[in-house]
């Protein structure tokens, strides 16, 4: 399971792409990028969110999520029969995601019951997202099985069961969020992020020293923080945010911007003397966020660029919280401007 010489997940070198650029890119499927997430920074996104704008997103975290696992799970199928390989059938294919679960970080996960037509009942422990691993179960049951699945949760944040529910039907919303999570965002080529590759699995080395990675146990821990972290892709939480853009107003940006600046605050609280901006810039980039590089000093502010963020909201209140910690000063974005896949971005003194 894990490479001889780095120590990470064989896989996961084989399955993607470390671009120059800031983005992780799979080799299987065109536009579909990964990224390295803080499981508190992500929870935190959900529910400061639902606070500050007094509408609770769990529906739509599951939703955006369901149909990203769906799509990604009929690309798994298409890849197996354009093999030659047979495809399993629906209760085998169920066990050989459910054993793959844990890989990414995302928890463990058991199959309690499957009947054939009407459903499955999954029991997950130390799940790191209640509401994206929902989105996640039924996403993989549709695309198995070509129909709706109704899915809900008992249990705690930790540990619980997951139970998906056969039924007709394709609400509105749903397929608004389908045509998000298909909308795949143009990447720049920009960007000269160097990285010395793992000789045997071609993952970039750095991760070795970044992370512990125990997929037996479910956990990614970032070294130096302790916090858990996962390894998923963009798509689904790119899509409920654009959702609820649409859904809720433009102001609803400027709330994840200030969301993830608060948190990003919060996670170098104890990092400050410990990094530069420009070691955080190539760290960012290694999780797979976006290349933030081009960063210089002006009348005592701060102009710089983002290569390809994953989402430019969520990334622009990184920077500045970033930018802001490191620096010890209390900025303002007095510049953003997003074209061709590069954010621009100034901050001046407050």
């Amino acid at each position: 399971m894990y490479c001889s010489e780095c120590g990470m997940p064989k896989g996961v070198g084989k399955a993607n792409t470390w671009m120059s650029s800031g983005a992780i890119v799979s080799k299987y499927e065109a536009g579909l990028r990964g990224i390295f997430c803080d499981v508190e920074c992500l929870n935190s996104l959900f529910s400061s969110l639902s606070g500050r704008i007094g509408y609770d997103v769990t529906r739509l975290v599951i939703e955006g999520k369901r149909k990203d696992s769906k799509h990604y799970t009929r690309g798994l199928l298409r890849s197996i029969q354009e093999s030659g390989a047979t495809l399993p059938g629906p209760e085998e294919f169920f066990q050989i995601m459910a054993a793959n679960y844990s890989i990414p970080g995302f928890g463990r996960v058991n199959i309690v019951s499957y009947r054939e037509g009407e459903g499955i009942v999954l029991e997950m422990e130390d799940t790191y997202s209640v509401s994206m691993a929902q989105g996640q179960a039924a996403g993989v049951f549709e695309a198995v099985l070509n129909c709706r699945g109704d899915v809900a949760w008992e249990g705690d944040a930790r540990r619980g069961r997951v139970t998906v529910t056969a039924r007709e039907g394709e609400p509105e919303l749903e397929r608004r969020i389908e045509s998000e999570v298909e909308h795949a965002v143009p990447l720049s080529e920009s960007g000269d992020r160097k990285y010395e590759l793992c000789s045997r699995c071609h993952i970039p080395l750095e991760l070795s020293r970044e992370f512990v990675w125990d997929a037996e146990k479910a956990l990614i821990i970032e070294r130096r923080s302790g916090r858990r972290f996962i390894f998923d892709n963009t798509r689904g939480i790119v899509a409920v945010m654009r959702v609820l853009v649409d859904e809720l107003g433009e102001d609803v940006e400027q709330t994840l911007v200030e969301i993830s600046r608060a948190d990003t605050h919060e996670y170098y609280r104890g990092l400050k003397d410990a990094s530069s901006c420009e070691e955080e810039f190539l760290r960012l980039s290694l999780w797979g966020w976006g290349y933030p590089t081009g960063l210089r000093e002006q009348d005592d502010g701060y102009m710089l660029q983002v290569i390809n963020p994953f989402y430019d909201p969520i990334m622009v209140g990184r920077v500045w919280g970033l930018v802001e910690s490191l620096s010890g000063k209390i900025l303002d974005l007095t510049t953003r401007d997003f074209s061709g896949g590069i954010s621009y971005l100034g901050f001046s003194p407050a």
